[in-house]
């Protein structure tokens, strides 16, 4: 009687769970654990999905900030030694460079976000009153 009733609720909640799938291949049962199929991928941020998918967000996230780092200083070194050679040819008109263009954080973007602030916000008491126009003046890079 006991196996019936177990196969019976197996049943339903395979049923159940094939409806309610993401796309990314994950359900949540009655309780709210968070169920996967092998062959379940990462894509589905904030809903069900397979462990290690928002540390592998946040990974990315890192190795972005590095790139984008290295890129800030080799453009501030580089800026360094054209503003050098500007000085010297001050007749040159300057060149201006577009804006980037702005695209949107991901939630895992915002959220390593919120960290960076509150880690310069510990680091720098005061800073909690200035604009987001006086915060790079005190993020000089140490060589």
């Amino acid at each position: 009687m006991v196996a019936a009733v177990l196969a019976a609720v197996l049943a339903r909640a395979e049923a159940a769970s094939a409806d309610e799938r993401n796309h990314c291949g994950c359900y949540r049962d009655t309780t709210g654990a968070c169920f996967c199929e092998k062959k379940a991928t990462c894509g589905c941020p904030g809903d069900c999905e397979p462990r290690g998918c928002e540390e592998k967000r946040d990974r990315e996230l890192q190795k972005q900030i590095q790139e984008e780092t290295k890129r800030a200083q080799a453009a501030g070194r580089k800026g360094s030694a054209s503003k050098d050679e500007d000085s010297e040819t001050a007749t040159a008109p300057a060149k201006r460079t577009p804006p980037p263009a702005r695209q949107k954080l991901t939630p895992a973007q915002a959220k390593q976000l919120v960290k960076l602030i509150d880690l310069y916000l510990a680091e720098h008491p005061g800073a909690g009153s200035k604009s987001i126009e006086e915060v790079p003046k005190d993020l000089t890079v140490v060589r």
